[in-house]
């Protein structure tokens, strides 16, 4: 999730704050967050719970192409991903 948020990051031309930030929660599993100054992003992936839950999230007020993150994404986690969908 860091590497992903680091890589995210550079590809889209954002400034990062400070580093992302990671948490666990038992119940669920892995979050993190990234700062921007231009806004932010989360990551979840809950694989404790039924079914697993994996979810991106970019939101920013600086435009930025959907497409970009759709390709980057998938190259990035190639076949540890089930199905990759997006919306604006």
């Amino acid at each position: 999730m860091v590497n992903y948020c680091n890589e995210i990051s550079r590809v889209l031309n954002m400034t990062p704050v400070g580093k992302p930030k990671t948490d666990f929660a038992e119940d669920y599993g892995w979050c993190c967050f990234m700062h921007w100054k231009e806004s932010g992003m989360h990551i979840y992936g809950w694989d404790r719970r039924q079914p697993p839950f994996f979810s991106i999230d970019i939101y920013t007020c600086k435009r930025f192409s959907p497409m970009e993150v759709v390709c980057f994404t998938d190259e990035f986690f190639e076949d540890n991903l089930i199905k990759l969908s997006w919306k604006e």
